[in-house]
């Protein structure tokens, strides 16, 4: 049982996902973060699979049971950039102090400086600090309905 009591929201299963009803006790809060979650995960220059990957890959480490309910992070050794990628956010959940410099030129090798503001913009606002909010406030694993909506969303993308 999470936290905090959702709210009662009205549409489909990913509108009023548990996050989302959650997060709905607060309408304003919920819209920016959908707006942000929407502008981030499915524009820019980044694939949206491979920010999907760094979502997935991250919400074991930050501790979110709702998160990891909505796939499995499955490497794919042949992306070098997805590699990266994943590395990296997976650095920035374990210790953002942590990171080098050194670090950043290993990235820069496959990215160039929009796309690494990109990532780490997804990474900390979305992935991770929804991930937070889920931990935090303990959202259970999402309802196998909830989960086939989110990968029907995914698969259109």
């Amino acid at each position: 049982m999470p936290r905090i009591a959702p709210a009662d929201l009205e549409g489909n299963a990913v509108q009023t996902s548990l996050l989302a009803r959650v997060l709905g006790r607060r309408p304003e809060i919920l819209k920016a973060f959908a707006e942000l979650d929407a502008a981030t995960r499915f524009h820019g220059r980044l694939p949206a699979p491979m920010k999907e990957s760094i979502r997935r890959a991250t919400a074991g480490q930050v501790g979110c049971e709702y998160c990891v309910s909505l796939g499995t992070y499955e490497p794919n050794p042949d992306d070098r950039r997805e590699s990266l990628a994943v590395a990296f956010a997976l650095m920035i959940a374990d210790d953002p102090k942590e990171i080098s410099d050194a670090q950043f030129d290993v990235l820069r090798e496959e990215f160039d400086e929009d796309e690494i503001v990109e990532l780490v913009a997804y990474t900390c606002f979305v992935a991770i600090a929804g991930q937070l909010f889920g931990a935090t406030l303990k959202l259970e694993p999402a309802p196998s309905e909830e989960i086939e909506a989110y990968q029907s969303v995914l698969a259109r993308r």
